[in-house]
Formats: structure tokens, C-alpha cells, sequence
């Protein structure tokens, strides 16, 4: 996010890594599921990030979150199902703020059917806006960042679940998980690409499913996106939305090292510090080596 001297150093927490049913799955037995619940550390919530701490992009895991949210301003929903728009935190948050003689204002964005599931859970006379997003938008978000709205693969024929939506946030880090390949042909920041790309790998060995991506699927999306540019040598490429279709951490880890990427544990800090970045409509950009630590 820009500051009064320009872009400073972008921090992406991430709170939730994986799939909607989660890793380990609670009624599977594979393997892969035995290695999670076996290995300390290595269950994941579903996949929600939190930004600059201003900025939370979907509420699937917050329940688990270690920090506190009470600096959030935003949260930016990337579609209405349960997994990612969970309405539940935004009713705790206004208890906790209710509670304290203050309600501070809190803005909810992203597309349409993810708002309608919000409204209930959020008191009408309550300091709360809602922004409305579609695909091809560029928006300022309360928060302090500007997201470039880009349309997922993800159920495009259902009214009730967005339609969904990809982000660019502050031209610096790509948020695309639940969709299929490939990305949308307008994923290209300005020069040199972006700082941090979280890219779902949902179906991991499984065959390919339209809706998400699997391994394969996931390496030919970060190979196109090297390709055009999007993403270069300083660009931290982190797999998201994982669950036991893919395989046991350790041979994962092989497996997406192959094309540059990682998966982090949930809790993961990621830190993308300043790097010098032409112009784009006034939106601060940054970051040359990214460094991720717990």
C-alpha cells in the first residue's frame, strides 16, 4: 500500500490455505489426509489472506485467525459460497465493537451475490458500506488499496455465487483461487509483474476440473503467466486452496518446485518489500526480493 514517501512494503498474512472442505478433509481417510492430521502444523482452514492488515479478502477462516482484524477495513469477498463468504465474522465484529462503546466503519466489497448473503448479518443502522464489483473494474477500496476486479472460472452460469471474481491489488498481488484455467487474458500488470501470486491448486492429482485448477493445470497457468510477463524472478508464486487431491506435503513440495511456486503453512507472513515500478493510474506498486516468514 502507498504511503505519504510511496509504496512501502506490502504484508499478506495468509490466515487460510486451504480447500472449502478443508485439509485434512474430517470424513477421509487417503493418505494424504493421514499426513495432515499426523504432521503438527500442516492443517489448513480455508483460504482467506489479510493485507496490510487493512484488507481481508474472504472470511472462510478467520474463526482461526491468531491476530486480531479490529484494523480491517475492507473485506473483499471473491464469491458468495459458504467457504469464502462466510457472514458469520461480520456480526462478531460489530458485537466486539458494540461492546466497546464504538462501532468503526467497515466497508464490504465484491460481486453482487456475495453482498446479499452479508446484509442479514450486519446491522442496517451500523456504520457498513457495500461496494458492489464486476469483472473489468478498477475500484479504491476503504482500505487504502485498488483492486482490478477480473472474472473467475468458477460456476460463471449461477447468479447466486458472484459472478465470481479474480483480484489485482495495487497491481502487486494476483488473489486467484477458485478457478479454472486458464486465467483471463487481462491478468498482465504493468511492468515488472506482479510481487506475489496466490493461485489456487485445488484438485491437485485429480483430473482436470473446469471449475478449479489441479497440478498440471496449476504449472501451465504459472508457465502462461511467466510468459506474458505477469510474473517474474522476484515474484513469490504460492499454490492456495489446497486440499487431499494433492499429495502428502512433502511430495507437493517437490512437485510445485518444479515451476517456481511453494506452499506455505497457514499463518505464513509474506513480505513483498519496495522495487521500482513505472506508473499506472496513480496505483503504488512494489518489490524485489519477497521474503516469507511464520
Amino acid at each position: 500500500m502507498a504511503g505519504a514517501d510511496g509504496p512501502g512494503p506490502m504484508r499478506i498474512r495468509l490466515l487460510g490455505t486451504g480447500s472449502g472442505d478443508g485439509w485434512p478433509n474430517p470424513w477421509c481417510r487417503c493418505r494424504s489426509c493421514a499426513w495432515a492430521r499426523r504432521t503438527p502444523g500442516a492443517a489448513r482452514g480455508q483460504t482467506c489472506v489479510l493485507v496490510d492488515d487493512t484488507l481481508l479478502i474472504d472470511t472462510g477462516n478467520v474463526r482461526n485467525a491468531a491476530v486480531p482484524l479490529d484494523a480491517v477495513r475492507t473485506v473483499l469477498f471473491t464469491h458468495a459460497h459458504p467457504d469464502h463468504a462466510d457472514p458469520q465474522p461480520l456480526f462478531w465484529r460489530y458485537c466486539a465493537f458494540k461492546h466497546a462503546g464504538r462501532v468503526a466503519p467497515l466497508e464490504i466489497a465484491g460481486p453482487p451475490a456475495a453482498l446479499e448473503v452479508c446484509r442479514p448479518w450486519v446491522d442496517p443502522e451500523g456504520p457498513f458500506t457495500f461496494t458492489p464489483l464486476r469483472a473489468g473494474q478498477r475500484q479504491r477500496l476503504a482500505s487504502g488499496h485498488t483492486v482490478r476486479a477480473l472474472p473467475a472460472r468458477h460456476w460463471p452460469g449461477d447468479p447466486h455465487v458472484g459472478p465470481a471474481l479474480l483480484y489485482a491489488v495495487d497491481e502487486r498481488l494476483l488473489a486467484a483461487w477458485d478457478t479454472g484455467a486458464p486465467l483471463p487474458p487481462a491478468d498482465h500488470p504493468a511492468a515488472p509483474g506482479y510481487d506475489v501470486v496466490l493461485l489456487e491448486c485445488n484438485d491437485g492429482l485429480r483430473p482436470a476440473y473446469p471449475e478449479h485448477h489441479n497440478l498440471q493445470a496449476f504449472a501451465g497457468t504459472v508457465g502462461g503467466l511467466r510468459a506474458r510477463g505477469a510474473i517474474d524472478d522476484h515474484t513469490q508464486v504460492v499454490a492456495v486452496s489446497l486440499g487431499c487431491g494433492n499429495p502428502p506435503g512433502p511430495e507437493l513440495d517437490a512437485i510445485l518446485a518444479r515451476c517456481g511456486a511453494a506452499a506455505h503453512p497457514d499463518g505464513t507472513v509474506l513480505t513483498a518489500p519496495p522495487r521500482p515500478r513505472p506508473a499506472r493510474q496513480g496505483t503504488g506498486r512494489a518489490a524485489p526480493g519477497a521474503a516469507f516468514r511464520r
